[in-house]
């Protein structure tokens, strides 16, 4: 079964997504879901989110900083991710197969639970939207589906992650790859560099090297420390993480006398954009031991949305050479990438940028260029086939 062949006689596509996430959190799964439906709506697309939620919808739209060009309707919401993710499935895959079958085409879906029913018991034609390999349990529910012809797509966010999926027994032909995308308008007729600094408060004349997300293990926050001892007419700047992590690094550094390195904590996503356009240097020094939420190691496979908002904000890029980064970015084309584990390599590939105009202005001009290509609507697109 191919998507074309269920747009309803309209010819306007209709999509219910299925979104479980843990909202006004810290983590990045929230932005992504809420992201993705403002894209469809701007395709054109007839887009319902159905979400846990337990707060107004006016709150949700202004939070995340997107556009109410979709439909979202709240279900019970639950603390505990786990049953969360079990309530919500459930209860989704019974809304969408008796409340709303004549109102949609397709559900997307990254919630495993509602994919295991709404292939293998409901015929609901769905697309799976992974975005980290199989949790605990999730194998027999994967296995059970996979080959289900209700499951017309299977999408990852990265090659590495795909692969993983292969080799898990995914069939190549439901398989898409799309990246994680960027909402170009919010770095278009951006304030100047001066203008963003003035209203964070950050000095005009310094150099400045930021890093914006969480501050996972493996994040490489410690060796950004370590270089920012060696390089201390700079400012180094950290955006994000949770309060335990930004406590635990700003007493690292100030133990190491790091005078110039500070953590500004969790920022709303809306102000992200500030940040980027107030630096001359955005950094990603992701070591081989990097982790997302939960402790997983995820260099093979991450999709992280802050390197295509670095690529927006055309600053020059300094990351490291793990396997997912190297799916985007290629060293002295759009970015300067590093040796991962070594905060040598890591201040060299800063110093080369503060050093070499040329340089740093090439790299970020093309990275601003590549941009394009990774949008939301894009990755809509892609999971959709409507490129």
């Amino acid at each position: 079964m191919a998507i074309g062949q269920i747009v309803n006689r309209d010819n306007k596509l209709r999509v219910i997504y299925i979104g479980s996430p843990e909202l006004f959190s810290k983590g990045a799964s929230a932005i992504h879901i809420m992201k993705m439906c403002q894209a469809m709506g701007k395709l054109g697309i007839d887009t319902e989110l159905i979400i846990p939620s337990n707060r107004n919808r006016a709150e949700l739209f202004e939070y995340y900083g997107v556009e109410p060009n979709f439909r979202l309707t709240p279900f019970p919401y639950f603390k505990n991710s786990s049953m969360r993710n079990i309530v919500h499935g459930f209860l989704g895959s019974l809304y969408t197969k008796l409340f709303r079958r004549n109102k949609y085409d397709l559900v997307i879906t990254r919630n495993i639970v509602y994919a295991y029913l709404s292939t293998t018991l409901f015929n609901i034609p769905t697309v799976y939207d992974a975005h980290h390999p199989l949790v605990k349990g999730g194998a027999s529910l994967f296995n059970s589906f996979k080959d289900s012809k209700y499951l017309i797509r299977f999408s990852t966010n990265s090659k590495g992650l795909a692969d993983i999926y292969l080799d898990q027994g995914l069939p190549k032909e439901k398989l898409v790859v799309a990246h994680n995308g960027v909402e170009l308008e919010r770095f278009q007729d951006a304030p100047s560099k001066r203008e963003c600094r003035e209203e964070l408060g950050l000095m005009p004349d310094k150099k400045i090297v930021c890093y914006a997300g969480n501050i996972y293990e493996g994040r490489g926050v410690q060796k950004l420390i370590d270089v920012s001892l060696r390089l201390k007419d700079t400012l180094f700047l950290i955006v994000g993480g949770l309060e335990e992590d930004v406590n635990r690094y700003r007493r690292i550094a100030q133990e190491k006398g790091a005078q110039n390195f500070q953590l500004a904590g969790f920022v709303p996503h809306k102000m992200v954009p500030l940040y980027l356009l107030a630096a001359d240097i955005l950094v990603m020094p992701y070591t081989t031991k990097m982790t997302i939420k939960g402790g997983t190691k995820a260099g093979e496979f991450t999709s992280p949305i802050k390197l295509f908002e670095y690529m927006a904000a055309v600053r020059p890029i300094v990351a490291t050479s793990i396997s997912s980064v190297k799916e985007v970015l290629e060293d002295g084309v759009n970015a300067v990438l590093v040796e991962p584990d070594s905060a040598d390599s890591l201040f060299d590939g800063i110093v080369r940028v503060i050093e070499d105009d040329g340089l740093a202005n090439r790299i970020a001009i093309n990275a601003g260029a590549d941009i394009k290509n990774y949008t939301w609507e894009k990755r809509a697109g892609k999971l959709l086939g409507i490129e």
